[in-house]
């Protein structure tokens, strides 16, 4: 079962390639959190009350729930409804993003005895989604959409924490849902200025905002 909810995150990143509409990409957010939060049902059933709870508080309440809320609330101020300007078309968006991830799942199949301590298939689709991301804030012009695929990233490292221990990693997922904490607000504030001062949500504005000689 763990697989099955593992795979379907990894197919979450190819619908984020194919489509320009933000609601889109946000409902997306809400899936991975709900995907993330069974992942870690079956894989820590066996845990402490505290760590249940840790983990139901990090993913379906603040994954699945908080950010995604935040991100509509920027998105319904801002009118920026679709990212239709990336640098690639969209079939190639695809093509590209299913390379990747299928040399993911080519990972999770190979099996290394120095490595027996990692779960190949969370390893896999945590790398994939991770250079996914990456790939993607390179092409996409819209802030919101580089802010929605760096939570992505933040995701694949969340799964490749649990892919690399044994044990839930409480105090390294802490401190990255920290940083996460603190990179979406200050990425709030920078969106909502930039919506204040231009017409549009354009990556190529911030050129704009340099000091004037």
């Amino acid at each position: 079962m763990i697989s099955a909810f593992i795979i379907l995150f990894g197919l979450t990143m190819l619908y984020l390639s194919t489509t320009s509409r933000l609601k889109a990409h946000i409902k997306m957010l809400v899936a991975q959190g709900v995907l993330l939060f069974l992942i870690c049902s079956c894989a820590f059933r066996h845990c402490t009350i505290p760590v249940i709870i840790f983990l139901t508080i990090e993913t379906l309440i603040v994954k699945a729930i908080l950010i995604p809320w935040f991100l509509n609330k920027i998105l319904n101020k801002t009118h920026s409804n679709r990212d239709t300007d990336a640098n690639i078309a969209h079939f190639y968006c695809l093509l590209i993003s299913s390379v990747i991830l299928f040399c993911g799942f080519m990972i999770s199949v190979i099996h290394i005895p120095s490595l027996s301590m990692i779960n190949p298939m969370c390893f896999g689709i945590a790398l994939s989604t991770i250079i996914i991301s990456l790939w993607l804030i390179t092409i996409k012009h819209k802030v919101l959409s580089n802010v929605i695929e760096f939570i992505t990233m933040e995701n694949g490292i969340f799964l490749l924490s649990l892919s690399v221990a044994k044990e839930m990693p409480i105090l390294v997922n802490i401190g990255v849902l920290l940083d996460v904490f603190i990179a979406i607000f200050i990425l709030g504030l920078f969106v909502s200025r930039i919506n204040s001062e231009f017409s549009d949500m354009e990556v190529t504005s911030l050129s704009d905002l340099k000091d004037c000689e």
